[in-house]
């Protein structure tokens, strides 16, 4: 079953889904200065030209997608194991505690994503790019690709 939000006002707009089943998708499609908070656990997230958006859920079995999205921040309070950002210009992903270890992103066309968690090592909250930016180079007739030195 499939949840679809969508809203396009010029004020913000906060709203809360309460999700009952976990096979429940949530998919947020042109919405504009939106908070949308997720409660329950649920398959997966979905943003889909949204624009200036915050969305916060507890945990999701599969995936958050962002696609054709612009100044958008997600927090995930539970565990996801996977996020997608597809052509998205600012993404700011803040993860909890138990999805540190566990979480992994794949990216293509965009720009400007941070990923923000909390460091048990030094008690703060930290914040780190993934990088945009890579080196790629034919070696023995296999390309390689290596993270820019600018990140490093």
């Amino acid at each position: 079953m499939s949840i679809v939000h969508r809203s396009s006002f010029p004020f913000q707009l906060y709203t809360t889904v309460i999700v009952t089943h976990a096979h429940f998708v949530v998919n947020s499609y042109k919405c504009e200065n939106a908070t949308i908070q997720i409660k329950g656990k649920l398959k997966s997230v979905t943003l889909d030209s949204c624009s200036k958006c915050n969305v916060i859920f507890e945990s999701a079995i599969s995936s958050c997608e962002v696609v054709n999205s612009k100044r958008v921040q997600i927090q995930s309070t539970g565990i996801c194991p996977s996020f997608s950002i597809d052509k998205t210009d600012g993404c700011l992903v803040y993860l909890s505690k138990e999805a540190t270890s566990i979480t992994n992103f794949v990216t293509s066309k965009s720009t400007e994503m941070n990923i923000s968690w909390f460091d048990e090592k030094i008690q703060e909250q930290k914040e780190a790019p993934i990088p945009e930016q890579f080196v790629h180079r034919l070696v023995n007739g296999s390309i390689t690709s290596d993270v820019s030195d600018l990140y490093h």
